[in-house]
């Protein structure tokens, strides 16, 4: 852990691009925050990046004692009362920086779980990453195969899911986060209508003053999905927002995540 200090401070050096996307959306995002609190945010979000390699490399190698050790889960139950029905369950999170231990943490306590994700790139990696994660869940599902996550959900499969990202018009409806219109991606609600399968919302978060990690599954949403498609993808959306505002330094500000905008509307990045 001590040298995820000076790779904290390495890394907006490193990313520069990046830098500049985490500096507009936590602008835009916090408006109310004056400018030193802002960059607070941003200096501090590179830091929790660079913990994410440490916790990558824990997530894919420790044991479960050692995970255990360093972590707590509450709602546990939730998740289990979602399933109690036969029915299965679609475990919504979002893209923060812990994500990776967050999932390893949950497979401490239970195991029968896939997720779905987007292949690596490289063969190698993606052997090495694979292989990680199908030691603490029942397997990945590639975000592309979606038949195969219909088919998984109908036969009461607990499917690991974070759709804060933006992939266009054409797969999503604008809905607000943090009151701005953000396109907010369509299979969110279409899973559960076509499966049955009940959402319980799940964060994974770093508590800097204990140094341990906690994760937090919510009760199964009531009444999810509705009749409107916006209502629906607004209330994914403030069960993020409010974890992001509790733990601002945490979420992937790097991802260019209000890149599609209202018709009319000026480019949100440079």
């Amino acid at each position: 852990m001590v040298l995820s200090v000076p790779l904290g401070w390495l890394m907006p050096h490193l990313m520069k691009r990046r830098y500049r996307i985490a500096e507009r959306n936590i602008s835009r995002c916090f408006p109310e925050k004056p400018l030193a609190e802002q960059q607070s945010i941003l200096k501090a979000c590179f830091y929790s990046l660079a913990r994410t390699v440490f916790e990558i490399g824990w997530s894919w190698s420790a044991s479960d004692r050692a995970i255990k050790k360093m972590s707590e889960v509450h709602g546990l139950e939730n998740l289990l009362e979602a399933r109690s029905g036969g029915q299965g369950v679609l475990m919504m999170t979002a893209h923060v920086t812990c994500l990776e231990i967050g999932a390893r943490i949950i497979g401490c306590h239970f195991h029968a779980m896939k997720g779905m994700y987007r292949p690596l790139k490289s063969p190698v990696l993606e052997w090495y990453q694979t292989r990680g994660r199908t030691a603490y869940s029942e397997g990945m599902i590639n975000k592309r195969d979606s038949r195969s996550a219909i088919r998984y959900l109908r036969q009461g499969g607990v499917l690991w899911y974070a759709s804060d990202q933006d992939f266009g018009p054409e797969q999503s409806v604008f809905a607000p986060f943090f009151k701005i219109p953000t396109a907010t991606l369509l299979a969110t609600r279409r899973l559960p209508q076509m499966t049955g399968c009940k959402v319980v919302m799940m964060f994974p978060s770093f508590d800097a003053r204990t140094r341990r990690y906690r994760v937090d599954i919510l009760p199964a949403l009531d009444h999810f999905p509705g009749d409107d498609a916006e209502q629906d993808l607004a209330r994914i959306n403030a069960c993020i927002e409010t974890h992001v505002r509790k733990y601002p330094e945490q979420y992937w500000w790097v991802h260019r995540r209000f890149k599609t905008r209202p018709e009319g509307e000026e480019p949100f990045y440079d």
